[in-house]
């Protein structure tokens, strides 16, 4: 257990570092490419821009495509890259039972609800001791990435950019490439992910909602008020988290060639036994929509990508 005086001291330790920080709020198979059809418009109804891709292991093929290499606002879903990085980096204790230090503690904790509740502290604290964004500039090389950028304003790390395709080779080099040990954390962590995340939001939209266990789901947001609104607040979390008292700033700015103006979510993540299939769901809304309107709109899209057979 790490003591309360412990846990303030390691926040008071990052404060500097966070000052200057904005992050933005983040924190099976399919049918073939959509249709123009009557279908399509009610599945996208509301939708701005949307990419996906859909990725089969076991066959190594693409199952269906739509806007794979268009540039989305990564939002949440870099802290994949963000916790890769510091772990190829620093290797870090990873099993806490190991741990012989309040510090060591401290990071197995942070890293475990980076991915799970996503943290935007942590993923802020390991993003700026790691350079910025010089992570996503090693991350880049190492896993063969063709659309992902950091963002132009190196301290939000929110605003790299990447596509749907990119993010099906992040889980690939994850599963395929990484140390066992650090594959196994990534994974074992993202399987945990909370229905609640740590800044309140409900983050249940899209693969968490349809698809069958097992699976595991690293999700994004970015353009929603600060303030999650008290009927968006998710039940389970509603004082925002231990971790949400240390959640930082989180205004948004307007910088990349990708569209950073409209509300956005992701869904990302593994479905199946053995990592059988990965999905990658980015989506932009026009301005005005509600969080409950888009999250059930992105979940109605996911049902549409993934089938209950694609499980097994």
């Amino acid at each position: 257990m790490v003591s309360s005086t412990v846990f303030a001291a390691f926040i008071r330790r990052f404060t500097a570092v966070l000052a200057v920080l904005l992050c933005v709020l983040g924190t099976p198979m399919v049918f073939g490419t959509a249709h123009a059809g009557g279908r399509d418009r009610q599945l996208l109804d509301g939708v701005h821009q949307i990419g996906y891709a859909v990725y089969d292991r076991q066959k190594r093929s693409f199952r269906a495509t739509r806007n794979a290499h268009v540039r989305f606002r990564s939002a949440s879903v870099v802290k994949l890259l963000i916790v890769l990085d510091e772990l190829l980096r620093n290797h870090p204790v990873l099993i806490l039972e190991q741990a012989k230090t309040d510090a060591q503690r401290l990071e197995v904790l942070s890293l475990r609800e980076m991915l799970r509740g996503s943290w935007d502290y942590a993923a802020s604290v390991y993003w700026a001791n790691n350079g910025f964004n010089d992570v996503v500039n090693r991350m880049v090389p190492l896993i063969g990435l063709t659309d992902t950028a950091p963002p132009a304003n190196p301290r939000i790390w929110g605003y790299t950019s990447t596509s749907a395709a990119d993010v099906v080779r992040i889980y690939n080099y994850i599963i395929d490439k990484a140390p066992p040990e650090y594959r196994a954390f990534i994974l074992d962590n993202i399987y945990a992910a909370s229905r609640c995340a740590d800044d309140g939001r409900d983050q249940s939209f899209g693969l968490p909602g349809v698809a069958a266990r097992p699976w595991g789901v690293k999700q994004g947001w970015s353009g929603w008020p600060t303030e999650v609104p008290p009927g968006d607040r998710c039940l389970e979390n509603a004082g925002g988290g231990f971790f949400g008292q240390f959640g930082g700033p989180a205004p948004a700015m307007k910088e990349l060639p990708a569209d950073l103006a409209s509300p956005m979510l992701a869904t990302t993540g593994v479905l199946g036994p053995h990592q059988r299939t990965v999905v990658a769901v980015f989506a932009t809304y026009s301005g005005g929509i509600s969080w409950k309107r888009a999250s059930a709109q992105m979940t109605r899209m996911s049902k549409s990508l993934v089938r209950t057979k694609d499980s097994r």
